[in-house]
């Protein structure tokens, strides 16, 4: 019998290994890349570890946005034509769908990872796609807006960036209040810092950089810039913010103190910003290149040339690996942020890879 019981024990312990390592269940949002294609409802699913393409998967309609719940385990995405939101189960392996009253043109995933907000022209309507629940409606907006829950979840920032009129809307009682970001222009959209401290904006008619500070319900800064501001950049640490504008310029901000610890000339347009390897290296991309650089110290930064423009672009949430998209080309870009080195480049299997969708990232501003 004690034979009989070990052997059973093993064979157990030997199923949940296998169960654990099971092809097609992408159930770690650290890990897994998710690539959208912009001629076909084709996903392809990345193994950001060990930088394989190892399947695709076939969506309802062409994703024209695409988020990831980590905790449903689910990919949820919209087609920019349809009044729907789609819904795929990556455990389960299956589609469905939720009707809404008009095309959605966002989807913003909670902390949580169960409720969505989804942007329709005018409102936002609050969904859980698991259970099919329609939950609340936030209306009376002016497009556009942006919108951004903050990292825990408690409150949702909606900003519209004709005026930078911000509402604050709290999740759990719907209690509502204004702030205003900027000088009463068009504002870039707004990055929250992930201590739930700071909101930031570009302020696109006085070229700044606004900080507003939520704990004491004031203005916290206004950075100058010599040209139009880029949409503000957070570490995930909370400790620095990443400022560009779009001739280049670029500034390294300490989220305490208000002050420029480094300045840098990207001598090219800005299109994209991020952080990775610890905290320690900022990432600005601009038409020419990806350019590399330490957050706080003297080391030149290095430049990646591209040869096809930069697309989407994401580094995976242990801040070592930033992998992105390029118009025309089947692979990924990949770059080790660490060695700040260029890898292999990744082949989807897609014609034209387009967005990554990956959970617990700094793929998105803060």
């Amino acid at each position: 019998m004690a034979f009989h019981h070990h052997l059973l024990s093993a064979l157990l312990l030997v199923s949940s290994f296998s169960f654990a390592d099971e092809p097609g269940r992408y159930d770690d949002g650290a890990r897994w890349a998710f690539i959208t294609d912009q001629t076909s409802s084709n996903v392809a699913v990345v193994d950001t570890f060990n930088h394989k393409h190892i399947d695709t998967l076939s969506m309802q309609v062409i994703p024209t946005m695409m988020e990831v719940s980590d905790v449903q385990d689910m990919l949820l995405y919209i087609d920019g034509k349809t009044t729907k939101v789609y819904v795929y189960d990556l455990v389960e392996k299956k589609h469905w769908s939720m009707d809404v009253e008009s095309v959605p043109e966002a989807i913003i995933v909670a902390p949580d990872g169960a409720r969505l907000a989804v942007a329709l022209k005018d409102k936002i309507v609050m969904i859980e796609p698991l259970t099919g629940r329609y939950l609340e409606t936030i209306p009376n907006l002016a497009q556009p807006y942006s919108v951004n829950f903050d990292t825990g979840g408690y409150n949702l920032y909606i900003t519209e960036q004709n005026s930078g009129r911000t509402l604050i809307w709290r999740v759990h009682d719907a209690a509502t209040r204004e702030i205003q970001l900027g000088s009463g222009g068009k504002v870039s959209e707004v990055t929250l810092s992930p201590d739930a401290r700071l909101v930031m904006v570009g302020d696109l008619n006085k070229n700044t950089v606004t900080v507003w500070d939520l704990f004491m319900e004031q203005e916290f800064a206004k950075i100058t810039l010599e040209d139009t501001p880029w949409r503000p950049y957070v570490s995930s640490d909370s400790e620095h913010m990443i400022l560009a504008a779009q001739n280049g310029q670029g500034l390294v901000v300490n989220s305490w103190s208000g002050q420029t610890v480094k300045t840098i000339d990207f001598k090219d347009q800005t299109t994209e910003i991020r952080t990775g390897w610890l905290e320690s290296i900022g990432v600005v991309a601009t038409k020419s290149g990806v350019n590399v650089f330490n957050l706080t110290n003297d080391k030149p930064t290095k430049h990646f040339a591209l040869n096809a423009p930069l697309g989407d672009v994401v580094v995976v949430a242990d801040s070592k690996t930033l992998f992105a998209t390029q118009g025309n080309n089947s692979a990924l870009l990949v770059l080790d942020l660490r060695k700040e080195a260029q890898l292999p480049s990744l082949e989807t299997g897609l014609k034209k890879p387009h967005l990554i969708a990956m959970g617990l990232t700094n793929t998105i501003c803060h």
